[in-house]
C-alpha cells in the first residue's frame, strides 16, 4: 500500500482521458485536440475542487463572490489558452511521456475505488501523516486552534495537485521562452488565487464547519 492523493474524475473528465489515450494509441490525427479538452476538464475539476467548493462553505458578499467568480473564469481561459499554445502541434511520439503520466495517474472506476474513477499520484509518507493528524484535530473540534496547519495541508494538496496534474506534463515537450514565461506567471497565480481563497475561507470557519471542510477532503488523501 502507498499514500496517495486520489482525486474523483467526473464523467467528462473520464472521457476526456479515456479518448485522449485511446488516440494516442492508435496514432490517430486528433490526439493534440483531445488532449487540450482533456486538460480544459482538468482545470474545470481542479478549479471547482479548490475555489468553489470551499466558497460554497462560507457566507460570500457579493464583491466576495465577484472575486472567486473571476478569479476562476481567469484562471480556466488562461489555462485553456496555454494548453493550445505549448500541446496544439504535439505528435504522438512527442505525447509519449505524457501518456506514460496518465497513465500511471488513472485509475478506472473498480471495486477498489467504490467504482468511481479517480486520477492520483503518490505523495510521501509525512504529508500523508500530517494530513491525517489535521482531519483529526478538526474531527475532535480543535481546528480553530490548528487553523494554521490546516491551511498549511491545503496549500500542500493544491500544490500538489497542480504540479502532478498540469506542471509535470509541460516539462515533457519543448517550449519557447514566451510560452514558458506565461506558463510560469499562469501557475503561480492559479497558485495564489487557490490558497488566498483557502485563507479566507478557513480563517472564518467554526471548529464545526473546520470539521465539515476536512471531513469534505479527508477522502482524497488515501492508500492504495
Amino acid at each position: 500500500m502507498a499514500d496517495v492523493v486520489a482525486v474523483p474524475a467526473n464523467p467528462a473528465l473520464v472521457s476526456g482521458v479515456e479518448d485522449f489515450l485511446s488516440a494516442v494509441k492508435h496514432d490517430r490525427s486528433n490526439s493534440a485536440e483531445l488532449f487540450i479538452r482533456m486538460v480544459d476538464h482538468m482545470t474545470d475539476r481542479m478549479l471547482s475542487l479548490f475555489l468553489i467548493e470551499p466558497s460554497r462553505m462560507m457566507t460570500l458578499t457579493s464583491t466576495q463572490s465577484a472575486v472567486i467568480d473571476f478569479a476562476v473564469s481567469t484562471a480556466g481561459k488562461a489555462s485553456h489558452f496555454l494548453t493550445r499554445q505549448i500541446y496544439k502541434k504535439t505528435s504522438n511520439k512527442e505525447f509519449a511521456p505524457i501518456v506514460a503520466n496518465f497513465e500511471a495517474m488513472y485509475w478506472p472506476a473498480g471495486e477498489d475505488n467504490s467504482g468511481h474513477a479517480q486520477l492520483q499520484f503518490a505523495v510521501g509518507g509525512d504529508f500523508a501523516k500530517e494530513f491525517a493528524e489535521v482531519v483529526a484535530l478538526c474531527e475532535q473540534g480543535a481546528g480553530a486552534a490548528n487553523v494554521d496547519r490546516v491551511s498549511a495541508v491545503m496549500d500542500r494538496l493544491s500544490n500538489d495537485i497542480i504540479d502532478n496534474f498540469f506542471v509535470v506534463n509541460s516539462r515533457a515537450v519543448k517550449i519557447g521562452f514566451v510560452t514558458q514565461k506565461a506558463l510560469d506567471l499562469g501557475i503561480d497565480g492559479t497558485r495564489k488565487a487557490v490558497h488566498a481563497v483557502n485563507h479566507k475561507v478557513l480563517k472564518g470557519l467554526s471548529n464545526e464547519q473546520l470539521k465539515g471542510f476536512m471531513a469534505h477532503y479527508a477522502p482524497i488523501v488515501r492508500q492504495r
